[in-house]
């Protein structure tokens, strides 16, 4: 599928940056929508996360 010069182009920046193919890129953002609109459980951090409390 192919979208507007400028959502290419993004698409690109955010793979690069991410570290991240186009295929796992398009996977985290449905996977985010649908999470964030309640279509999906919010998937949960482990608690020794790297993340573990930072805000």
């Amino acid at each position: 599928m192919t979208y507007d010069d400028d959502v290419e182009f993004a698409i690109g920046v955010a793979c690069e940056e991410l570290e991240m193919t186009r295929e796992q890129l398009f996977r985290l953002i449905i996977r985010e929508w649908l999470e964030g609109y309640g279509f999906l459980a919010v998937h949960e951090l482990d608690e020794g996360s790297e993340t573990e409390g930072s805000a």
